[in-house]
């Protein structure tokens, strides 16, 4: 299998139908419709191994919730309705879910930042062929806009992430792998709490256990676990 081969979508590079039944993303479904499924922004994640790959995704949905001390943002390439129809017998058979948890914003003049600062705990579901891949690291984000406004775009750059749990059937080729790109949302709190119960019970559902954390308040996101939690408490 050669896994470095790619194609070009809407000047995206894409994984080609050989990586499909490893990582199992439909990714040439964009090529006909690029500005219906790019319109909340494109995720990039590439492996750090020796064995360089790139995956990217296009978002059609976007969502964000200001709360007492964070900014909790959603976006995903397909309808939460979508997701809450799968089944064990009809599952949801390709997505790709991203959530990025601000938890706190460089002051600027004041906050001195180096290359490796990050805010933001990121988490991604990933859905291929049914199965499901949970990754999680962290990244420093940067928001265009007053956050707290009707829709405000946000940047993340410098994320790494690790697979943290899996199905059985779900192959990971990508490793530890690297995250950025950049989102739109909209302020709508309670889409944002939609997300956040459905996503968080459909990986519970898949994985047979809760594998969700929430980042306490006003820490730095590295030193944050993302490991197993009694509940599905993720904003």
């Amino acid at each position: 299998m050669n896994c470095s081969r790619l194609a070009v979508a809407c000047g995206i590079p894409v994984l080609l139908p050989a990586l499909l039944p490893v990582l199992g993303l439909a990714l040439l479904a964009p090529l006909t419709a690029c500005s219906t499924h790019d319109r909340a922004g494109t995720l990039r994640m590439e492996s750090l191994g020796a064995h360089r790959m790139t995956l990217e995704r296009g978002f059609a949905n976007g969502a964000y919730a200001e709360l007492e001390s964070e900014h909790s943002f959603w976006f995903s390439d397909v309808g939460l309705e979508q997701l809450a129809a799968g089944t064990e017998d009809h599952p949801v058979a390709e997505a790709i879910i991203l959530h990025a948890q601000l938890v706190w914003l460089p002051e600027p003049g004041r906050t001195p930042l180096a290359d490796t600062a990050t805010n933001a705990v990121t988490r991604v579901v990933v859905v291929s062929d049914g199965e499901v891949g949970l990754y999680g690291g962290a990244a420093f984000a940067r928001p265009k806009g007053e956050l707290g406004s009707d829709e405000v775009e946000i940047s993340l750059r410098g994320g790494t992430m690790k697979l943290l749990a899996k199905t059985e059937g779900f192959h990971d080729l990508l490793g530890p792998v690297g995250l950025s790109g950049t989102f739109t949302a909209k302020l709508a709190p309670a889409d944002a709490a939609l997300w956040r119960r459905g996503v968080s019970q459909f990986v519970t559902n898949a994985l047979g256990r809760s594998m969700w954390v929430q980042a306490a308040p006003g820490t730095d996101p590295r030193a944050e676990p993302i490991a197993e939690h009694p509940a599905l408490a993720a904003h």
